[in-house]
């Protein structure tokens, strides 16, 4: 809006505009010279089949690889980073065995032979990291080393070196993509792997040579945003003022999966990380089932790396819903090329749904904590905090600029800080018990976080997540520090009755549930149409109240008997049941001066077991339907001390019944009370 007024008064005023215009020596206005950009990024991907040569032949053959790459141009050179995920398959009597994965990391170098035209040649030289790493547990060692834990891979890695050759072609569709035709022609040592289990002298070098087909890729034209001040107009911008980047979106989503396909193998050396085209196509075939990793890994990492898609799009410029869409793809990838084991319906709905909840909240919350007019200090720990609560949009800040940049601040408050937000920050300690408060009680120092952006009532806008809620609370000492963490949020809202000051508005919100401890796990993600309700008893005092209504997408809760859960490629028993169900969720709260000093929440929870101590019925008869039903409600008062500080007490209490159809499994009724006492502030926009 600026440069345009700006524009604007130069075209009115002709000596203004002709000083402005440069002309050459003939009194001609020059043609305008447009700034030079910088150098374009660009992505590439590509699957191939290849040939075997040298001593590792004597038992590995029908090499196959599948490729991302990330590099940048510099005239008709490019420079880049890529990640070669690739696999060999067993020769003679073990053609049915579990293939060897072959995993290269390598720098590039590109040379464009001819940069106009349809049909372009080149050439590239790469070299870097390689690591073969067998499936087949016929290459188990044994012993085990030392500090093995489960999860991890039975089999030795050998790591070297690897030097490739790629002549090329690409047919160019559009100034961004390409079609890429190419030859490849691999060199490799990664020193002598012992092939004694299959009769065979050692062996650790070889080649490969294949073709290869791919897609050359500059998202958005090849240039990232970034601050208004540095980058010309690149087209509509959010509003923190970054353009809809849907290229670089994408590509940040497959070096997220790149990342961790990578660090899963190098650095926790796991069993499953061994991808190749093979498992891809494989797991495609064998469709989706269940896991049984831990709870917190299934209904917290999961989640987390979602929120990591979703705001690799939402920090590139674009909205809520194509965010969502970004999650989708990032989790949909994982599942199928990000792990040997069989696709998770588990994995794909906690990474997708919680993602999104979980990452819009994330979003907002980083939004509160930046200004783009800020200097010095203060500007550097503000960008430090969003990076913490946000890291994917602390990190394009970053490498864009905008981080350091002065830069308009939304105009909309909704955008950056809502003037109806409030905050109860609290420390202090939790006492938890078995059945009663006086049995097997613990203690635990604790802090906690509750936090409203925006106001279902007051709110001068209703786009998704425009009135979102957190709770998180960190307990130090506990089964993992992050105790509780829950996130409701309104996709969308009907003020109900008086549209200026309604008393009712309905709505549909996404829920994100999260809690652990040492008694009690609990998580799922929801659809909740719901009822947000405001009485005014004075021009000070509100009482407020919010009833929704749960449809379960896929809740977990702690099982008796989720240990004998039928899992594929097991490796550990789990301890918690997986099913959907439904719901009903409910608070209250008496605000004086719209901060909360009394409240009142209460959950009922039904989940019907789909994957956990439902084993195998139908088949072998053996294990149980199971039924789960799951109350808890927390009592609470704030008593000010002065301003925003004062003194605070919550009673929480927490009830499971398990129903299991089987003889010999017993019903368990299960009740965890919990006292907390803490100083607390508690504040108001």
């Amino acid at each position: 809006m600026r440069r345009a007024l700006v524009g604007a008064v130069l075209a009115a005023c002709p000596l203004t505009a002709l000083a402005q215009t440069p002309v050459d020596g003939t009194g001609t206005p020059a043609p305008e010279i447009e700034a030079p950009r910088p150098s374009r990024w660009g992505v590439s991907v590509n699957v191939g089949a290849h040939a075997a040569r040298g001593d590792l032949s004597s038992l590995l053959d029908s090499p196959i690889s599948g490729e991302m790459n990330l590099f940048r141009t510099h005239g008709p050179w490019r420079f880049g980073l890529g990640v070669s995920f690739g696999s060999f398959g067993m020769r003679g009597t073990y053609d049915n065995g579990l293939e060897w994965g072959f995993q290269q990391t390598y720098l590039s170098a590109t040379r464009m032979l001819r940069a106009e035209g349809r049909l372009r040649p080149y050439l590239q030289v790469r070299g870097g990291l390689a690591r073969l790493h067998p499936r087949s547990h016929l290459f188990d060692q044994s012993p085990l080393p030392e500090g093995y834990v489960l999860g991890g891979s039975s089999t030795r890695p050998a790591n070297g070196w690897s030097f490739g050759v790629v002549p090329g072609v690409e047919w160019n569709l559009s100034r961004s993509v390409a079609i890429d035709l190419s030859a490849s022609f691999t060199g490799f040592d990664v020193g002598e792997y012992d092939l004694s289990p299959v009769g065979l002298p050692p062996a650790g070098s070889g080649s490969t040579w294949g073709g290869r087909f791919g897609l050359r890729w500059h998202p958005d034209n090849g240039y990232p945003s970034g601050p208004r001040e540095r980058v010309a107009d690149d087209g509509p911008r959010d509003a923190w003022g970054v353009s809809r980047n849907y290229g670089w979106a994408a590509a940040q989503v497959m070096a997220v999966n790149w990342v961790a396909g990578a660090s899963n193998e190098y650095v926790r050396n796991g069993n499953f990380t061994q991808t190749s085209p093979r498992s891809w196509w494989r797991n495609l075939q064998e469709g989706f089932t269940y896991d049984d990793n831990d709870f917190r890994t299934n209904q917290f990492i999961h989640s987390y790396n979602g929120n990591v898609y979703y705001n690799s799009a939402r920090s590139n410029g674009l909205g809520f819903w194509t965010s969502a869409g970004y999650a989708a793809f990032g989790a949909s990838m994982w599942e199928v090329a990000g792990e040997t084991h069989p696709m998770s319906y588990n994995d794909l709905i906690s990474t997708t749904v919680g993602g999104i909840t979980m990452g819009e909240m994330m979003y907002r919350l980083s939004s509160e904590i930046l200004d783009n007019r800020d200097t010095g200090k203060s500007r550097f720990f503000r960008e430090l905090g969003a990076f913490f609560v946000d890291p994917i949009r602390g990190l394009n800040r970053l490498i864009s600029g905008r981080s350091t940049a002065s830069d308009e601040n939304p105009t909309d408050p909704m955008d950056w800080r809502p003037p109806h937000g409030s905050t109860l920050l609290g420390v202090g300690v939790r006492i938890i018990g078995q059945d009663s408060l006086a049995t097997d009680t613990s203690t635990y120092a604790n802090l906690f976080l509750d936090h409203a952006y925006g106001s279902p009532w007051d709110n001068t806008r209703r786009k998704p997540f425009d009135y979102a809620e957190m709770n998180l609370q960190l307990t130090p000492g506990e089964k993992q520090p992050i105790s509780i963490l829950r996130i409701r949020g309104d996709v969308w809202e009907k003020p109900l009755g008086d549209q200026a000051n309604p008393k009712h508005v309905f709505a549909l919100n996404l829920f994100y549930d999260y809690m652990i401890n040492n008694t009690v796990e609990f998580g799922g993600q929801s659809l909740a149409p719901t009822l947000y309700s405001r009485f005014r008893l004075s021009d000070k005092v509100d009482v407020t109240s919010r009833v929704s209504t749960l449809l379960l997408s896929l809740g977990a809760v702690n099982s008796d008997y989720a240990n004998i859960a039928q899992v594929a490629n097991r490796e550990r028993l789990r301890e918690y049941d997986y099913g959907p169900g439904a719901g009903v969720d409910a608070w209250a709260h008496l605000l004086v001066n719209r901060r909360p000093l009394v409240s009142a929440s209460y959950r009922w929870q039904w989940i019907n077991v789909a994957n956990g101590s439902l084993y195998s019925q139908g088949q072998s008869g053996e294990g149980s339907n199971a039924n789960h039903y799951i109350q808890y409600w927390l009592v609470r008062g704030f008593l000010p001390i002065r301003g925003r500080l004062g003194l605070g007490a919550d009673y929480f209490a927490f009830k499971r019944k398990s129903r299991y159809s089987a003889p010999g499994f017993q019903s368990i009724d299960q009740h965890n009370p919990r006292l907390r006492v803490y100083f607390a502030l508690n504040s108001a926009r």
